[in-house]
């Protein structure tokens, strides 16, 4: 028997996803479509209460420090930003115009989880977390940069600080 994560009716998730690609390829200039025809599951080696966890963002995320996501474009921003684990919540900022970031302002946890994750490694429910996450802002009409240079850059920060399940977290 399939593994349950293959008997999920896909069809709707698919017609949905086309439905939105017509949408902004309607309201946004460069628009590259892409899909990925094969599934990228890959199960955990071990168990997530020994694992090393980072978190990856696309809600914009950066430190007060740091530059700001380009948004007056409609190309998006495929760059990102490394955010150190032990960052004060309060040094957070939010730069994305494809959704409100007040709430992810008032409370940062909404969309990079630092303190949920700090509560799961005392808990035990994860074994430690990465000294880095990664912010990164999620509006990209045109992702070929994203999997040509920037996905495997990310790719490469969180193998060198040896992250086991690296958890997306939308704006």
């Amino acid at each position: 028997m399939p593994p349950s994560w293959q008997l999920v009716d896909r069809a709707p998730l698919r017609d949905a996803y086309e439905n939105w690609v017509v949408f902004v390829g309607a309201s946004h200039g460069g628009v590259n479509h892409r899909t990925n025809d094969e599934v990228s599951f890959v199960p955990l080696a071990k168990a997530v209460s020994e694992s090393r966890v980072a978190l990856v963002t696309t809600a914009g995320a950066h430190l007060d420090d740091q530059e700001p996501f380009h948004v007056a474009t409609t190309a998006g921003d495929d760059s990102f930003r490394i955010i150190p684990h032990d960052v004060d919540l309060g040094r957070l900022r939010f730069t994305h115009t494809h959704y409100d970031t007040s709430s992810a302002s008032a409370d940062p946890d909404v969309v990079l989880p630092i303190d949920t994750l700090r509560a799961a490694v005392t808990d035990g429910r994860v074994g430690s977390a990465s000294p880095v996450h990664i912010g990164m802002m999620g509006f990209n009409p045109d992702p070929s940069k994203i999997a040509e240079y920037s996905g495997p850059a990310v790719a490469d920060v969180l193998v060198d600080n040896d992250v086991d399940l690296a958890v997306l977290v939308p704006g």
